[in-house]
Protein backbone atom coordinates (compact mmCIF):
# COMPACT_ATOMS: atom_id res chain seq x y z
CA UNK A 1 0.00 0.00 0.00
CA UNK A 2 3.01 2.69 0.87
CA UNK A 3 4.47 1.65 -2.31
CA UNK A 4 3.22 4.20 -4.74
CA UNK A 5 3.28 7.05 -1.89
CA UNK A 6 7.00 6.22 -1.63
CA UNK A 7 7.78 6.69 -5.52
CA UNK A 8 5.72 9.41 -5.17
CA UNK A 9 8.35 10.90 -2.54
CA UNK A 10 11.59 9.25 -4.47
CA UNK A 11 9.88 10.97 -8.22
CA UNK A 12 9.61 14.23 -6.02
CA UNK A 13 13.02 13.95 -5.10
CA UNK A 14 14.55 13.24 -8.27
CA UNK A 15 12.63 16.07 -9.82
CA UNK A 16 13.98 18.21 -6.97
CA UNK A 17 17.68 17.19 -7.40
CA UNK A 18 17.76 17.81 -10.87
CA UNK A 19 16.15 20.66 -11.59
CA UNK A 20 16.33 22.59 -8.03
CA UNK A 21 13.31 23.83 -8.24
CA UNK A 22 9.42 22.79 -6.68
CA UNK A 23 6.56 22.83 -9.47
CA UNK A 24 4.16 22.67 -7.01
CA UNK A 25 0.47 24.47 -6.96
CA UNK A 26 0.75 26.91 -3.86
CA UNK A 27 -1.68 29.81 -5.00
CA UNK A 28 -4.76 30.91 -3.35
CA UNK A 29 -7.66 28.43 -5.70
CA UNK A 30 -5.66 25.68 -3.87
CA UNK A 31 -5.76 26.93 -0.39
CA UNK A 32 -9.78 27.51 -0.95
CA UNK A 33 -9.67 23.65 -2.12
CA UNK A 34 -8.18 22.72 1.26
CA UNK A 35 -9.89 24.86 3.09
CA UNK A 36 -13.52 23.47 2.07
CA UNK A 37 -12.07 19.53 1.42
CA UNK A 38 -9.91 19.34 3.98
CA UNK A 39 -6.10 17.95 4.19
CA UNK A 40 -5.40 14.91 2.44
CA UNK A 41 -1.65 14.40 3.09
CA UNK A 42 -0.25 11.26 0.99
CA UNK A 43 2.77 11.00 3.47
CA UNK A 44 4.01 12.00 7.13
CA UNK A 45 7.61 13.43 7.00
CA UNK A 46 9.24 13.70 10.90
CA UNK A 47 12.39 15.67 10.32
CA UNK A 48 14.41 18.07 11.18
CA UNK A 49 14.23 21.78 12.24
CA UNK A 50 17.26 22.93 10.27
CA UNK A 51 16.37 25.34 7.89
CA UNK A 52 18.25 23.95 5.49
CA UNK A 53 15.70 20.58 5.20
CA UNK A 54 12.34 22.11 3.64
CA UNK A 55 10.07 18.72 3.24
CA UNK A 56 7.60 20.35 0.82
CA UNK A 57 10.81 21.13 -1.75
CA UNK A 58 12.65 18.43 -1.23
CA UNK A 59 9.51 16.21 -2.37
CA UNK A 60 8.04 18.58 -4.87
CA UNK A 61 5.07 18.55 -2.91
CA UNK A 62 2.47 21.98 -3.00
CA UNK A 63 -0.15 22.51 -0.17
CA UNK A 64 -1.67 19.48 1.85
CA UNK A 65 0.55 17.06 0.47
CA UNK A 66 2.83 16.33 3.55
CA UNK A 67 2.09 15.84 6.94
CA UNK A 68 5.17 17.71 8.46
CA UNK A 69 6.37 17.33 12.01
CA UNK A 70 9.69 18.98 13.09
CA UNK A 71 12.77 19.54 16.12
CA UNK A 72 16.01 19.78 15.99
CA UNK A 73 17.19 16.54 16.00
CA UNK A 74 14.18 14.46 14.33
CA UNK A 75 13.72 12.95 17.97
CA UNK A 76 10.31 11.58 18.39
CA UNK A 77 8.62 11.77 22.46
CA UNK A 78 4.52 12.31 23.25
CA UNK A 79 3.86 15.41 20.77
CA UNK A 80 5.68 13.82 17.41
CA UNK A 81 3.95 10.44 18.42
CA UNK A 82 0.64 11.56 19.07
CA UNK A 83 0.81 13.94 15.88
CA UNK A 84 1.90 10.56 13.46
CA UNK A 85 -1.34 8.68 15.19
CA UNK A 86 -3.44 11.22 14.20
CA UNK A 87 -1.76 11.53 10.60
CA UNK A 88 -1.72 7.87 10.15
CA UNK A 89 -5.31 7.43 11.81
CA UNK A 90 -7.84 10.33 10.69
CA UNK A 91 -6.13 11.57 7.93
CA UNK A 92 -4.73 7.16 6.32
CA UNK A 93 -1.38 8.55 5.10
CA UNK A 94 -0.13 5.06 4.51
CA UNK A 95 3.32 6.26 4.87
CA UNK A 96 5.82 8.04 7.77
CA UNK A 97 9.08 8.96 6.88
CA UNK A 98 12.06 9.58 9.37
CA UNK A 99 13.92 12.51 7.65
CA UNK A 100 17.29 12.81 8.70
CA UNK A 101 20.06 14.67 6.99
CA UNK A 102 23.45 15.23 6.53
CA UNK A 103 25.22 17.78 8.55
CA UNK A 104 23.20 17.81 11.16
CA UNK A 105 23.39 19.79 14.18
CA UNK A 106 21.99 18.30 16.27
CA UNK A 107 23.96 15.01 15.74
CA UNK A 108 27.19 16.85 15.43
CA UNK A 109 26.35 18.90 18.94
CA UNK A 110 25.80 15.17 20.40
CA UNK A 111 29.58 13.49 19.16
CA UNK A 112 31.30 17.08 20.56
CA UNK A 113 29.70 18.51 23.63
CA UNK A 114 26.89 18.02 26.01
CA UNK A 115 24.98 20.99 24.91
CA UNK A 116 23.64 23.74 27.06
CA UNK A 117 20.21 24.56 28.86
CA UNK A 118 17.17 22.00 27.23
CA UNK A 119 19.47 21.56 24.18
CA UNK A 120 20.58 18.96 26.44
CA UNK A 121 17.70 16.49 26.77
CA UNK A 122 18.31 16.54 22.62
CA UNK A 123 22.03 15.54 23.25
CA UNK A 124 21.39 13.11 25.50
CA UNK A 125 18.37 11.22 23.19
CA UNK A 126 20.91 11.67 20.11
CA UNK A 127 24.23 10.37 22.17
CA UNK A 128 21.97 7.07 23.76
CA UNK A 129 20.91 6.37 20.18
CA UNK A 130 24.37 6.02 18.81
CA UNK A 131 26.04 4.26 21.56
CA UNK A 132 29.49 5.82 20.93
CA UNK A 133 29.74 5.81 17.28
CA UNK A 134 31.62 8.38 15.93
CA UNK A 135 31.04 8.42 12.26
CA UNK A 136 28.78 11.58 11.59
CA UNK A 137 27.03 10.17 8.49
CA UNK A 138 26.32 6.78 10.59
CA UNK A 139 25.02 8.57 13.33
CA UNK A 140 22.55 10.39 11.01
CA UNK A 141 21.22 6.92 10.16
CA UNK A 142 21.24 6.10 13.44
CA UNK A 143 19.49 8.44 15.11
CA UNK A 144 16.79 8.10 12.05
CA UNK A 145 16.33 4.37 12.71
CA UNK A 146 15.83 5.34 16.56
CA UNK A 147 13.30 7.57 15.73
CA UNK A 148 11.00 4.89 13.70
CA UNK A 149 11.81 2.80 16.85
CA UNK A 150 10.47 4.71 19.14
CA UNK A 151 7.37 5.81 16.90
CA UNK A 152 6.53 1.76 16.21
CA UNK A 153 6.09 1.61 20.39
CA UNK A 154 2.70 3.27 19.30
CA UNK A 155 0.41 0.44 19.59
CA UNK A 156 -1.49 2.36 17.07
CA UNK A 157 1.04 2.91 14.75
CA UNK A 158 2.57 -0.73 15.49
CA UNK A 159 -0.76 -1.86 14.93
CA UNK A 160 -1.53 -0.39 11.40
CA UNK A 161 1.63 -1.68 10.69
CA UNK A 162 1.00 -5.21 11.48
CA UNK A 163 -2.66 -5.03 9.20
CA UNK A 164 -0.22 -3.55 6.10
CA UNK A 165 -2.33 -0.10 6.31
CA UNK A 166 1.42 1.97 7.54
CA UNK A 167 4.68 1.65 6.64
CA UNK A 168 7.11 3.66 8.44
CA UNK A 169 10.61 4.45 7.19
CA UNK A 170 14.01 5.54 7.97
CA UNK A 171 15.50 8.11 5.77
CA UNK A 172 18.57 11.10 5.40
CA UNK A 173 18.21 14.31 3.03
CA UNK A 174 22.24 15.04 1.70
CA UNK A 175 22.22 18.86 1.98
CA UNK A 176 24.73 18.66 -0.69
CA UNK A 177 23.35 17.28 -3.15
CA UNK A 178 19.50 17.42 -2.48
CA UNK A 179 19.08 13.68 -2.75
CA UNK A 180 16.82 11.51 -0.21
CA UNK A 181 18.03 7.82 0.35
CA UNK A 182 15.46 5.29 1.75
CA UNK A 183 16.29 2.70 3.69
CA UNK A 184 13.10 -0.16 3.62
CA UNK A 185 12.93 -3.58 5.97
Amino acid sequence: MYQKTLQQLRNGNEHFAAHHQNPAVFDENKRRELTQNGQHPYAVIITCGDSRVPPEHIFSAGLGDLFVIRNAGNLIGSFETGSAEYAAEHLKTPLIVVLGHTHCGAVHAALHGDGEHSVRYITDEIKAAVKGETDPRACEWINARNSVKKLLESPLLSDLVKKGELAVLPAVYDIETGIVAFEES
